[in-house]
This record gives C-alpha cells, structure tokens and sequence, in this order.
C-alpha cells in the first residue's frame, strides 16, 4: 500500500481534485497563450504532433517540445522520487508536489520576463518546457502513489466511469475530477486575460500549498 495507514487519506484525496484543477489552469495557458499545445495532456499533443507533420495547419514544433519535456520530466521525477525517499522517508511526496510548483513558478517568471514575446517563437518555448517538465514530474508521482482514480491531469476515464455502476463515494471522487478541470480551464482563461503570468503564479501557488499540508506517504 503507499500509505502508512493502508488507505489513502482524504485529505490527499482533495489534494489530488485540487491538482486537477491546476492542470486546467496550466492547460489554459498553454493551449491559448502558447500556441495551441498541451503541456499536461499528452494525447492532444500527440495527435498534434502528428496533424502538424503530415501538413495540417497546426505546427509540430510547440507539441513535440512538450512531449520531449513531459518524458524528461517523468524520467526525472521518478529519479527524484528515489532520492526524496532516501532524504525525507514517508515526507518525499511533499517535496515532490512542492518541486512541482517550483517549475511553474519559474514557467511563471519567465512569463513575466517574456512579456508581449511569450506567444513567438522560439520564446514560447522557454515556458512550455519547465511547464511541460512539471506535469511529467506529477504524472509519476500520482503513479508511485498508485492514485489510478485521480489521475490528475486527463478526465476521460473518470467522465466515462460517472455513467457505470459504482459507489457514491467513486462516482462522487470521478465528479470532482472533471469539475475541477472545468473549473481550473475557466478560472486559467479568465487570469490568462489579466497576464499569462497571473494563473501560472496561482498554479504554482497551489501546487506548493498541496505540498505543505500534504500527509506521509510511502512509495
């Protein structure tokens, strides 16, 4: 089991639904902000990947960049993982959250710095990397965590499984899991007008707020 208890607590459960949200956020800026690309949904860039190298009108560059960095940061997440639970034991999914938020936070300042540069190319892609490297990082921490039901950044699964037969409390966590996605995509999009820095600090806030109040847990 990955957590001390044998069952996963329900405070890391609204931690994961409020990490949903922040994948929408993300995905908010940057499908619109940078260039129609994913840097959490890795089946749109693919599908983008490929559009774009068979001649259609969206560019390969921009999603292939974030899957390139998206496996770099699964890769690298899942080393550090290793690392943080020889370091801090049970408390290494924590500080993993929290290096999470790091990397958005920097794909935050680097938004600031880019200013009205940051949809252009080549800039763009000095934020949908440490983006893209952040959202790796969290897919495999909620796999070492084996949090299969909250995945955290896709919702086809658990928009599908809200029409078969299953318990309140499942049904109710696959719910949660869409609104908040719906609801980190509006509230991204809204922020996005104000700076595409805005909803990126509020993500990278979130994200290490998670990571604070986040229990022990073990790989």
């Amino acid at each position: 089991m990955p957590f001390a208890t044998g069952r996963r607590p329900e405070r890391l459960t609204v931690i994961l639904v409020l990490l949903t949200g922040v994948t929408g956020v993300v995905e908010a800026v940057s499908f619109l902000g940078l260039g129609h690309v994913f840097t959490a949904v890795m089946t749109g860039n693919v599908l983008f990947a490929g559009f774009g190298l068979a001649g259609g009108s969206i560019q390969a560059a921009g999603p292939l960049a974030a899957l390139a960095a998206f496996a770099a940061g699964a890769g690298g997440g899942h080393w550090m993982h290793g690392v943080l639970l020889r370091w801090r034991g049970r408390r290494w999914l924590a500080f993993a959250l929290a290096g999470e938020g790091v990397l958005i936070l920097v794909a935050a300042l680097l938004a600031l710095l880019l200013g009205d540069r940051l949809g252009q190319d080549p800039q763009r892609f000095a934020v949908i990397v440490p983006l893209a490297l952040a959202m790796g990082s969290r897919n495999a921490t909620v796999l070492r965590v084996a949090a299969h039901d909250l995945p955290t950044t896709v919702v086809t699964r658990s928009l599908a499984g809200l029409f078969m037969l299953s318990s309140l409390e499942t049904a109710g966590r696959r719910f949660a899991t869409v609104a908040a996605t719906f609801a980190g995509a509006v509230l991204g999009t809204l922020l996005l007008g104000v700076h595409p820095a805005v909803p990126l600090l509020v993500a990278a806030a979130v994200e290490v707020a998670a990571g604070a109040i986040c229990p022990p847990a073990k790989a």
